[in-house]
């Protein structure tokens, strides 16, 4: 088959991809293809439809294309809430046992939980808890994936598998941690515990919202009381909390040209419910509309429905 031109560079880019990523397996997998057809259809023995597989190449390879001209949110910014947050995991790091860290969402807990892991890549290992990952056995299994160890059908099995991947001197950072049962923050206790009886240090930091916080401070304290006895500290956050300075560090594009106004738009913004998160998301739906001024700034935000009630007048 001859291809044509568009084909011929959806194929060179996916060999570009198949060494970055690795391998031609990792990198159709990401695109959601069979690395089989690709080579197939390269050494002309593919019997399916041709034209519908490259097709899919070039359909991921257009949407990369047309990703990379939009606004780009830095990776990492060291806001005064995202320091605290990674400051606090460091020192559950150290010091073993528990630090529970709650606060609005959008604020910069993810993110500092992220630039955590890349900075301590061989010591700390991240789970994300989601509405279909919260029972005991299912965070024993997420944890034994990102450890790479045998799952197995047991809990008690998984809890050995588990604990003997872990050592002295990790740090287990539970995100989206509200959404933890019982059982399974019993779980983390035990582990800390058990390194914690031996003489060393397992540190376990529960990341999340309000609704971890409200558990564990409040009609239900009782319940809690060992996770209690074993937590160091307990920092809470808020979107009011969120500083002037954090605004210029993340949109240098604006304090570099001394757009006061907009940064103030964009710090007002950030301390309403929308937090951090809504305000980069404004920022950016506004760059790529190229009106990013204040008057485009406050034309988007109503575009996205951001309610600027108690913001005041700017314009």
């Amino acid at each position: 088959m001859e291809f044509t031109n568009e084909q011929k560079s959806a194929l060179e880019q996916f060999d570009r991809l198949a060494l970055s990523e690795g391998s031609a397996n990792k990198a159709a997998t990401r695109i959601g293809i069979s690395s089989a057809a690709i080579s197939s259809i390269k050494n002309g023995t593919y019997a399916g439809n041709v034209s519908n597989q490259l097709d899919k190449l070039i359909a991921y390879f257009n949407t990369k294309s047309a990703e990379a001209n939009v606004y780009r949110e830095q990776e990492y910014v060291p806001t005064s809430i995202s320091s605290k947050v990674y400051e606090t995991i460091r020192a559950c790091k150290i010091k073993g046992g528990f630090s529970v860290i709650t606060g609005h969402a959008g604020i910069g807990k993810t993110k500092a939980v992220q630039e955590f892991h890349r900075q301590n890549p061989i010591d700390s290992i991240v789970i994300t808890v989601n509405p279909c990952c919260k029972s005991n056995k299912s965070l024993l299994k997420l944890i034994a994936l990102e450890l790479g160890t045998q799952l197995a059908n047991s809990a008690d099995d998984l809890w050995f598998n588990v604990c003997s991947k872990l050592h002295d001197g990790m740090v287990l950072i539970i995100d989206e941690g509200q959404l933890l049962t019982y059982h399974g923050l019993e779980t983390l206790r035990s582990f800390s515990d058990y390194f914690a009886d031996r003489g060393q240090t397992l540190g376990v930091a529960i990341v999340g919202n309000n609704g971890i916080r409200e558990r564990i401070e409040g009609k239900t304290k009782d319940s809690y009381r060992q996770i209690n006895n074993r937590t160091w500290q307990r920092p809470y956050f808020e979107t009011k909390d969120v500083q002037y300075n954090d605004i210029e560090q993340l949109f240098p594009i604006l304090t570099e040209s001394g757009a006061t106004k907009e940064l103030t738009f964009l710090h007002k913004v950030a301390q309403t419910a929308e937090g951090i998160r809504g305000a980069v998301r404004l920022f950016g739906n506004a760059y790529d509309a190229e009106a990013y001024d204040l008057e485009g700034l406050s034309r988007m935000a109503k575009f996205m429905r951001i309610d600027l009630t108690g913001i005041g007048r700017l314009i």
